[in-house]
């Protein structure tokens, strides 16, 4: 047994395929930093220079004014928005807590670009 549409939802379906048929999809461009640090248990402040090497090319914190999007991870958890403040070059946790010793930190900024 079929069902067969009524020819004004055929129409419609057929309108909306034309439409979309005729637009061309722009890309737009992103740039991704990353920035990968052990915590030492002691620091509620990290900088550029605590990241440690071999984890891509930009391992450094950018200025949050020039991201799009900033996303921070204590131990693969990502963290609130209020529970850090990140400025060009650091991140500051704010809550009574601070990271355990050795667990890893990693700020994800991404930029994307019109």
């Amino acid at each position: 047994m079929s069902i067969r549409q009524s020819p004004r939802k055929r129409a419609s379906r057929q309108t909306k395929r034309k439409s979309t048929r005729g637009r061309t999809r722009r890309l737009l461009q992103t740039k991704v930093y990353l920035f990968y640090a052990i915590a030492d248990g002691a620091k509620r402040e990290y900088r550029d220079e605590d990241g440690v090497d071999g984890y891509g090319r930009t391992n450094r914190i950018p200025n949050p004014r020039d991201m799009s999007l900033i996303q921070t991870f204590v131990n693969a958890v990502l963290q609130p928005a209020n529970m850090y403040r990140i400025r060009a070059g650091s991140i500051r946790f704010l809550s009574e807590d601070i990271p355990q010793k050795g667990v890893p930190i990693i700020v994800q900024s991404i930029r994307i670009m019109a």
